[in-house]
Parts: structure tokens; sequence; C-alpha cells
């Protein structure tokens, strides 16, 4: 396949006689992650992307799924806007993250990226070159947390002061009159990923995340993904899914990998039933020792940081915005489309703001 080819992506199986699983394993990629593995990409285009166009570019070193879409044709990095994780191209060193850009810019279509890691060698080196060859519309977001293990998490309680460590064995106190506390640390194969997953999907779902519509089980682009992406991961021996017990009752999940040195955390809930013992944090203490014990490098939340990861790490992987008009026709209209969607969400935001104002003096 040449660089930048153009071509039909119906399903798994042509990705994958596109652009083997081989040349993505071959890749000693900077800054591995599962979103730089053919899975994930394959579980992209096999539950997202049928009726598109696939732009696979591979360069010396370097490789990048794309897909071409929109009223005005626009190169989107797989799964980058569907998914919000940071996302990013796969390469082997500053050169092939070169060769890369050249190739995206190379085909003069607006781009969007996502929300990808800020300050890496690929997004600095598509950032410079992006700047000279049309408008680069960049702005920071929340970043993603982390946390750099060692030795003391094996007993992560102690990392905490007096009153934090009070607070734990209060929960725990509390999660046990219910019944016995037990986790469950699941590496499972095919064949029991699927039933797994869809207990931590429904355990999910009777959280807070029902009622903003957040949960997986209310996102059907989410929901065939993770499906896809759950076998393939089992496949592939990376897949985990950990459970909180309170008697028979999971009242904590967890939906993660284990790969590329760290522990990835895609998804948690709780069921809000156990609210009172916050079963989400007892799990994340045992989940974050059990890493540690592993021998982990790093615990990665993914996502964007929140109250309740700021408990656990200040750190913070940056993230940025990152869209590209070219300085042609496509790139004037695409640009066009977007200013005129975000005028009609501040205009939307602004009316809710009012709406919401004369709901307050009216009960004054």
């Amino acid at each position: 396949m040449k660089i930048g080819s153009i071509v039909p992506a119906s399903d798994a199986s042509s990705l994958e006689a596109l652009l083997p699983r081989s040349i993505w394993a071959g890749l000693d990629a900077i800054d591995p992650t599962p979103m730089k593995h053919f899975i994930w990409n394959e579980a992209c285009f096999a539950t997202m992307y049928r009726n598109r166009k696939a732009v696979l570019l591979t360069t010396d070193g370097g490789i990048a799924a794309f897909v071409r879409k929109g009223a005005v044709p626009t190169l989107f990095l797989a799964g980058a806007e569907e998914l919000a994780e940071p996302a990013e191209a796969a390469y082997a060193d500053a050169g092939a993250a070169e060769r890369l850009a050249d190739a995206i810019l190379d085909h003069r279509l607006p781009v969007k990226l996502g929300q990808p890691p800020a300050g890496t060698i690929f997004s600095e080196i598509f950032v410079a070159k992006a700047k000279r060859r049309g408008l680069l519309v960049t702005a920071p977001t929340e970043g993603s947390p982390y946390i750099e293990l060692d030795e003391s998490w094996k007993d992560a309680l102690a990392r905490f002061n007096s009153r934090r460590r009070a607070d734990f064995r209060r929960m725990r106190r509390r999660a046990e009159e219910g019944g016995e506390v037990t986790f469950e640390f699941h590496e499972p194969g095919p064949d029991e990923a699927e039933a797994l997953l869809e207990q931590a999907i429904e355990v999910e779902a009777k959280s807070w995340k029902s009622r903003t519509r957040t949960a997986i089980a209310d996102n059907k682009v989410q929901l065939d993904f993770f499906r896809r992406y759950a076998r393939l991961a089992a496949q592939e021996g990376i897949f985990r899914i950990a459970f909180m017990k309170i008697g028979t009752e999971i009242a904590a999940a967890q939906i993660c990998a284990e790969c590329d040195g760290s522990f990835w955390l895609f998804k948690i809930g709780y069921d809000e039933r156990f609210s009172r013992c916050s079963p989400g944090q007892l799990l994340m203490l045992e989940s974050i020792q059990r890493a540690a014990t592993l021998g982990l490098k790093r615990y990665e939340f993914l996502g964007k940081a929140a109250g309740w990861t700021a408990f656990w790490t200040s750190s913070e992987r940056l993230r940025m915005k990152l869209n590209y008009y070219p300085w042609n026709l496509l790139g004037a209209a695409a640009l066009a489309k977007d200013a005129a969607a975000m005028g009609r969400k501040r205009i939307s935001r602004f009316l809710e703001g009012r709406k919401e104002e004369r709901s307050q003096d009216g009960n004054g």
C-alpha cells in the first residue's frame, strides 16, 4: 500500500488486509499506549466507520489511521473524537513523526486530531509544519491524570495522612456492614471477556452516569466499540475487568487494560445503592496497589482530570484540541462550518443561562 492511500474500510478484516497487524506489532513506538495498537484501530473501523473511507498512512517507522468524513471532506484520527482518549499517531522516532506529519498535510484536507497529548514529538512537529501550510486552531483542554508507580504504592494507604487513612477504614467498615467485601481482578480470555464486560457496563449504568446519560450503556458508539475491543484485547491477553463485591453484589467495577508497562483505566463505575461506603474509591485503592505489586510503571487514568482523580494524583498529561485548516477552499469551508457550529453552541449556552436566571427571578 502506498503512503497515504485512501481505501474503503467496511470492516475490520479490510483494515488488516490493507495494513497488516504485523506492521503495527513491529513498530517500536515512542510513548506506547493502547490507542496506538492495531486492535484499537481495528475496533474503531469495525464499529464506527463501516461506510466511511479510511486514510491509512504508513511511513518508515510511523503509522496513522484516519477516516475521511463530513460534508466538507475532513480527516479525523480514528476514534479520537468519539472516544475522547489521548490518541496519537504511532512513530518510532522524530524522523518518523516528521514523515507522518508531511504525509497528513500533503492530503490538503482539513484535519482533526481530537485532543491529543501536548508537547510530544509528533504534536510539536505537526504544529510547526501546519502553521506554515494553513490555519491551526489549538486550545488547551483538561489533562489526563496518571500516577508514577514505585514501591511505596504497594501499600497505597500508607501514602495518605492519618485523616485519609481513617476515611478509608470507615468506608471499609460501612461496606462490611452489607456483607463480606471481596475484590476480583479478572484476566479473561475471549470466551469470558464479553460476559464480564456486560457486568461492568451494568454496574456503571447504576451510578450518576445514567442520569447524565454518560454511561457506556447510553452511548451506542462506545458500547459497540468496547464490546469489540474487549474481545480483541482478551485475545492478546491485555484486557482486564475488576470488581468490588459486597456479599454477592457487584458494588464497583473497572474496565481496563494492562500493556506497555502500565495499567490503563478506561471506565469506572459503581452501584449507587452502595454509595455510602464509596466503593469506587475502595476498588481504586486495591487496583493501584495491585498494579504496583505487579511492577507496572504507571497507573493511567485516561479521560480527563476530575475531582475524584485529584484525590489520587496531581500529575496530568497535558492535552490540547488540535484542528487544522489548509489554505484552500476546503479549508475555508471547514473553518466556516466549525465556526458556525461553535456560534450555535455559545448561543445555546447563553439562552440556557438566561432561562435559568428568569426561573430564579420568578422564584425569588
